[in-house]
């Protein structure tokens, strides 16, 4: 049972450090809502988003990555950098 917990520490560890990142991500997104207001330029930008989701599955098949866990992943990334780049 110690080596379950040790791997679950190492999981708790990781999971801090995706929220986290997650939440740096957001607040760039953030700054780029303010800038795309101030320039007028809509919140979705559907060529940007393909080009972003190509890239990211491309990076999840070279990391032996499911492609489709990491689309889902980005879709509600993306889901919700549109909520705040709207506000």
């Amino acid at each position: 049972m110690e080596k379950i917990d040790l791997l679950r520490q190492q999981i708790d560890i990781l999971d801090k450090e995706l929220i986290g990142i997650l939440s740096k991500r957001l607040k760039v997104v953030n700054k780029i809502g303010d800038l795309k207001k101030q320039l007028k330029i809509p919140a979705l930008q559907p060529k940007r988003w393909q080009e972003v989701l190509k890239s990211r599955k491309n990076l999840a098949h070279k990391l032996k990555l499911n492609e489709n866990f990491i689309e889902d992943i980005f879709n509600l990334i993306h889901k919700e950098a549109l909520k705040i780049e709207k506000n």
